[in-house]
């Protein structure tokens, strides 16, 4: 008996059920005319009036299906899918009741891995499931068999349907992502991300290979980081994602994005972890473009205030290449990852505890990659070229962190790493010249990267800060007592730190040279050079006599270069200049003439005097010392516009030269 005979009493056609005649009614006898519309409308009106039959309806449906699938009937395929989605979206409301028998119709659609228009066909429907949103909970259903499915078509390589078949996987993904991301009622879909994110990723190297033609920033797209999806985002989302249907590296990024925009706190690491093991896998964190491509995406769409927890698997990553000792490029491109992160992150939401707790991390793989580089051979100088630029890498990141950050925590930053100086030099404690050149070296290092900031500090617009401020007695007491250390570059990088930190105005570039001018227009200072007071005075006065003290220590080494000379010669300008008090002025010129006192009795008695706090100044040192005083006392004279001070000094340095 046919079952297409529905006109036929005799033929018995009345005792088929009423739910298989509306099914059997949908189909037409020419696929090409498409879904009887009239009675489709029976079978939804149907299936509204009766919604117990919506079980057998839909059981029956995915019958037909599948009967049509094994007998390769395609065009009939395809109808029963379209007649399942039309009913499945009018009778949404008792979605749990059919549910299971529409996701088996769908499973075995979607098992005929070559047939691009079935793919595409059962994508777009799954894409309509999942925009219903449900109001009852279903714990038991099971989306693996799809997260599997759309991640073997993400990695299609079909030849010529390649690119289609990868988009239709994402926009699987993504529906799956929508479906499930923020509803409590549905399935966990965090648990799969070992599998979505990596196809993502892969579908974006697409992207990221084509450097000649894209530029590696991320695509222009809604900036929706810092709080919760809202409707109009979510359409922002689902628009873009038709637009670019055809292009899988674009498709691939705004599918990234939406997840991490999506994800809580705890969703972050199963979203994070497994981009970095892909890298790794995969080997792509080198060239550097492509990370950063990907965390760029990833910054720009977390909420703010979750971007430190990014930056702290990083690091936690970074850590595991230490540890696997690594080869240093690889662990110079996380950082310049990293780098971006604390610029995002410094520019949202500032340096908290956690934040400083990251600078406390990098600081300890700079002594690291330090210790690398001082175990290995000499002769091994590709490596230590490596190690050289992971540690530029540490420096700039930390600089470039704070540069975001206001005055305040800037100051922090600097004096946490001053601090940190005495503990990190622990390992290096020994008597022997190996250890004392490997303490120099790892001092010179973490001072560098206080010279970073500091220098980022002198960049920004400060001139209402007071003294207080700037040299906090935790930074300022290690720094002073580092400008009379026994090494040289000790003594010339703390001076130039001080100089940037004290240089509110821009003097010191027109300073940075000792020279003598009979007129002072020749130094083209800037135009402001009038006493404002926006030095504190009162800090000057306080602790004056310990700087000048150490200052006093740091001119009479015997080990001072030209550059040292240089730069004290520079400070101690900037220090009267900033200050704008003519008792500052004052105490640096008794500080010069106790200079010249001393050095001419050391000269006099031949080396003989105090040989125990100062040995004999060589000739240079002895010459560069007054030529730094001349310079000081020709400058203040004439820009104080105090004539016979300065046609004293005139005299004088007529006659030396």
């Amino acid at each position: 008996m046919s079952e297409y005979c529905n006109n036929c009493f005799c033929c018995g056609c009345y005792l088929v059920p009423r739910y298989k005649r509306l099914v059997n009614n949908v189909f037409p006898q020419n696929p090409q005319h498409g879904l009887d519309k009239n009675n489709l409308e029976r079978l939804r009106f149907y299936a509204v009036l009766k919604p117990e039959k919506l079980d057998k309806s839909f059981r029956y449906m995915a019958e037909k299906v599948a009967r049509y699938l094994r007998h390769r009937n395609k065009p009939y395929v395809i109808l029963g899918i379209k007649a399942m989605n039309d009913t499945m979206k009018s009778c949404y409301q008792q979605l749990n009741t059919f549910v299971d028998h529409y996701l088996d119709a769908l499973r075995l659609v979607l098992e005929e891995k070559n047939d691009l228009e079935l793919t595409e066909h059962a994508v777009s429907s799954f894409e309509s499931f999942c925009e219903i949103r449900e109001e009852a909970p279903n714990y038991q259903r099971n989306y693996e068999f799809f997260v599997d499915r759309f991640t073997e078509l993400c990695h299609n390589n079909s030849g010529a349907n390649q690119t289609k078949f990868r988009c239709l996987g994402l926009r699987g993904h993504h529906a799956l992502i929508r479906k499930t991301a923020n509803d409590d009622l549905q399935t966990d879909v965090w648990k799969h991300m070992d599998k979505i994110v990596p196809s993502i990723v892969f579908n974006m190297e697409v992207r990221g290979s084509n450097r000649d033609s894209t530029p590696m920033t991320p695509t222009s797209f809604p900036d929706y980081g810092g709080g919760s999806t809202t409707t109009e985002q979510i359409e922002l989302i689902e628009r873009g994602t038709a637009i670019v249907n055809d292009n899988p590296a674009v498709l691939a990024e705004i599918v990234l994005r939406d997840l991490f925009c999506r994800a809580h706190l705890n969703n972050i690491t199963a979203c994070v972890q497994p981009i970095l093991t892909h890298l790794d896998n995969h080997s792509k964190w080198i060239p550097v473009d492509f990370p950063k491509y990907i965390f760029s995406g990833i910054m720009n769409s977390i909420k703010h205030h979750n971007s430190y927890l990014v930056i702290e698997l990083l690091l936690g990553h970074l850590e595991k290449h230490f540890d696997q000792n690594d080869t240093a490029n690889i662990k110079t491109s996380i950082m310049n990852v990293i780098q971006d992160c604390m610029v995002f992150a410094a520019a949202n939401t500032g340096a908290g505890s956690t934040m400083f707790a990251g600078i406390s991390r990098l600081l300890k793989f700079l002594k690291k990659s330090f210790q690398n580089q001082s175990s290995r051979n000499a002769n091994s100088s590709t490596n230590n070229q490596d190690e050289r630029e992971f540690q530029t890498a540490v420096i700039n990141g930390i600089g470039d962190f704070a540069e975001k950050l206001p005055d305040f925590q800037m100051m922090e930053i600097m004096q946490f790493i001053v601090t940190s100086l005495p503990s990190l030099n622990q390992g290096y404690e020994g008597t022997t010249d190996d250890s004392k050149t490997a303490n120099l070296k790892l001092q010179l290092l973490l001072l560098k990267t206080v010279q970073r900031v500091a220098a980022t500090y002198q960049t920004v617009h400060r001139r209402e800060t007071s003294t207080q401020t700037t040299f906090p007695h935790q930074l300022f007491d290690p720094l002073l007592k580092m400008m009379s250390a026994p090494e040289p570059e000790i003594r010339l990088i703390v001076l130039e730190i001080l100089q940037s930190l004290v240089d509110r105005r821009q003097y010191g570039d027109k300073l940075r040279k000792i020279k003598l001018p009979k007129n002072i227009s020749q130094i083209d200072l800037p135009i402001e050079t009038k006493p404002t007071r926006l030095f504190d005075i009162a800090f000057m006065k306080k602790f004056g006599r310990q700087f000048l003290s150490q200052l006093y220590q740091s001119i009479l080494m015997d080990n001072n270069t030209k550059d040292i000379f240089h730069a004290i010669y520079c400070l101690m300008n900037l220090v009267t200049l900033e200050g704008g008090d003519k008792d500052v002025l004052v105490d640096v010129i008794h500080f010069c003439f106790e200079i010249q006192s001393t050095i001419t009795k050391m000269s006099d008695s031949n080396g003989n005097l105090n040989q125990s706090s100062h040995r004999k100044l060589s000739r240079v040192n002895h010459h560069s010392i007054h030529a730094l005083i001349a310079a000081y006392f020709n400058l203040m004279s004439k820009l104080n516009d105090i004539r016979s001070f300065s046609h004293h000094v005139d005299e004088v340095s007529e006659h030396r030269i």
